[in-house]
């Protein structure tokens, strides 16, 4: 195998679906090299471990997620039914594939009890998630109803995510994204 010269951005971006489709026990640094055509011992240059690149992918979702979700969230010269539609499409294509389910949640159910480093970056992920749904629901709710509101969509979200790719359909997620949205008008109340 050739080796060439990759940007880091290639390598977090190649080795996020690595971890998404193989989990962080199940990748070995030769997968990772391989992904991005390096040879092992060249991708350490980039890369002192496994550990040190799993918590840059995560740093680099959640840098996505601060400087191209969340933000849709806030932003009051669009309807705020348009601002969530755009959100959680955003969300999907930054965390979300069928085949590999959620970065975010993948790592967090594998990692959060063994690697306290992943843990502070994963809080910040989904309690930016949670802030942004919580600010869209109080535009109908109180904030204390928002605020579990975006709690329970969070962990129907993850649940979606699960059965999509446990069964392979992804209507579980689809269905989601409906009554988050039929929430939001107060139609989908829980």
């Amino acid at each position: 195998m050739p080796v060439q010269k990759v940007t880091r951005e290639e390598i977090l971006s190649k080795s996020l679906e690595v971890f998404r489709h193989r989990g962080y026990h199940n990748t070995s640094m030769n997968d990772l090299a391989s992904a991005v055509g390096l040879l092992k011992g060249s991708f350490y240059h980039y890369f002192d471990s496994k550990e040190t690149l799993m918590k840059e992918v995560l740093s680099s979702v959640n840098m996505i997620l601060i400087n191209h979700v969340f933000p849709v969230a806030y932003d009051e010269t669009l309807p705020v039914h348009e601002r969530m539609e755009t959100m959680l499409k955003r969300f999907s294509q930054a965390v979300f594939s069928v085949e590999g389910g959620c970065i975010v949640g993948n790592t967090i159910l594998e990692t959060v009890n063994q690697y306290p480093q992943f843990k502070q970056i994963l809080q910040e992920i989904i309690t930016g998630w949670t802030d942004a749904l919580t600010h869209l629901y109080a535009h109908t709710y109180p904030l204390e109803q928002a605020q579990k509101l975006a709690e329970q969509t969070v962990m129907e979200y993850e649940g979606a995510i699960m059965f999509s790719k446990l069964y392979g359909k992804s209507h579980f997620y689809k269905d989601c994204y409906i009554r988050t949205l039929e929430r939001l008008t107060g139609n989908g109340e829980r």
